[in-house]
């Protein structure tokens, strides 16, 4: 990604967390953690783990970044070249040290596991960004709660509610987001340790207690069996990620749509050189919509190569393993960047009642036309009802008349319904259902989570 563009779309956090040189820092880490567990169990002496523990304090600032970046491509593999690099850095120090880096591990090894670890990192900071997310929606959904708006369904004015319970289906929808990511953390935070084929030959009898002892020093969950070839953990982080992306998109269409010219409900927060048009000085358009909507549009076509790549060969792949080096960090990214955006808005979001209220008013009682059907369905029958209320909706509109004047004149709505029952009928703030016990029901759920 650009660096002009990154502040549009990323995240500074997890960016940096999917940068090279934090790539070679978690790979320093799980070649030391290796080490530590092979010294552990036996398999290496611990004077060899000692010694390559103390080179990789230092050893990050002795690779070089730019051979790396050549070999790589000659060698299919960053690891291969790292692990060169890394050996010629520790035999430096100490030469019968070297000879104990990588011992049994296979390039694919130290990659995943450090894939695992670069995921645990970047779903920290977007947990992090998702429960403020969460925390804001709650506190609006409150404050907006009995904000009565329209109800939109097909583009179309549907009904009323408030303004408050769009605000908590959105907190809700965050709620399970952070749920889907609890479940399956002890499932994808696996370490990675297998040897050439899954079989960890290479350290005879050791290997059981060797990938113990290796998942125990990155606080990772031991594997029940190496897992090269199935690349499902991998595919559920960024399936998650990717269903946040996409719950995010939906609510940055509805607020940019809240922001056209004719509705201009909602808008984004104002700041200096925010939203403006190169030629159209009064434009103030919903740039952190675009940035979100961007991510949500991008994503679906990364996860086609991640859902891909889990069609692999044997023991393990050629190319669906390397593709997700392409798609894992982005997409991280893009979720991170368009959670920030969100918060942003949902954070500063400005709220126009007096134009909610305004677009109540357009249709001249059209969206009341379900309530006045309903009171009706008791005495008439739905379906007669139904019919009487379609008729007069046709009448106002051909006549250019308000429903509930054209309502109020008809016989058969005078003999059951006085004139202040029928105004009744026809306030939105009188039709709004269960919404509000809709919204307790989120917030209290939100109260239960925190005890």
């Amino acid at each position: 990604m650009s660096q002009l563009y990154a502040s549009l779309f990323y995240q500074e956090q997890v960016t940096e967390i999917f940068s090279d040189r934090a790539l070679l820092s978690y790979m320093i880490q799980v070649e030391v953690a290796l080490a530590q567990a092979q010294a552990e169990v036996g398999v290496i002496p611990s004077t060899a783990a000692s010694a390559i523990v103390e080179v990789s304090q230092t050893a990050l600032a002795q690779i070089d970044v730019d051979a790396l970046a050549v070999a790589t491509g000659l060698a299919g593999n960053i690891a291969i070249p790292f692990v060169k690099q890394l050996t010629a850095i520790v035999k430096a120090q100490d030469a019968e040290a070297a000879r104990y880096v990588h011992w049994g591990a296979t390039s694919q090894d130290i990659l995943d596991t450090a894939c695992i670890l670069q995921c645990r990192d970047a779903l920290a900071q977007v947990e992090t960004l998702l429960t403020q997310c969460y925390q804001t929606a709650l506190t609006q959904a409150q404050t907006y709660r009995s904000q009565v708006m329209i109800g939109r369904t097909w583009l179309q004015q549907g009904l009323p509610i408030t303004f408050g319970h769009k605000l908590a289906r959105y907190a809700s929808a965050f709620q399970r987001d952070l749920a889907r990511i609890q479940a399956m953390k002890s499932r994808v935070f696996t370490a990675q340790l297998g040897g050439a084929v899954g079989s960890l030959a290479s350290l005879q009898d050791q290997g059981s207690a060797v990938v113990q002892a290796f998942a125990q020093q990155l606080a990772l969950s031991t594997p029940v069996c190496t897992w090269h070839g199935e690349r499902d953990r991998i595919v559920e982080i960024a399936s998650t990620l990717a269903m946040i992306t996409g719950g995010l998109g939906k609510m940055a269409r509805d607020w940019s749509l809240l922001m056209q010219t004719e509705i201009a409900e909602v808008f984004e927060p104002t700041a200096q050189g925010r939203g403006g048009s190169s030629t159209m000085p009064h434009k103030r358009n919903p740039v952190a919509a675009a940035s979100v909507l961007a991510a949500a549009n991008r994503v679906p076509a990364l996860m086609a190569s991640v859902y891909q790549s889990m069609v692999q060969e044997h023991e393990r792949s050629l190319g669906g393993w390397h593709a997700e080096w392409l798609a894992i960090p982005e997409i991280f990214q893009l979720c991170a960047g368009a959670l920030a955006r969100t918060l942003d808005v949902l954070q500063g979001m400005q709220v126009n009642a007096d134009n909610m209220h305004a677009n109540l008013q357009c249709t001249q009682g059209l969206i009341m036309a379900e309530a006045v059907m309903m009171a009706l369905a008791p005495h008439l029958g739905r379906l007669q009802a139904h019919h009487l209320v379609e008729s007069a909706c046709k009448t106002a509109v051909e006549n250019g008349r308000h429903l509930k004047d054209v309502i109020a004149a008809m016989d058969d709505v005078q003999q059951y319904f006085s004139a202040e029952q029928i105004n009744e009928i026809f306030q939105p703030e009188s039709y709004l259902g269960n919404i509000q016990e809709q919204i307790d029901a989120v917030l209290m759920q939100a109260k239960g989570e925190a005890k």
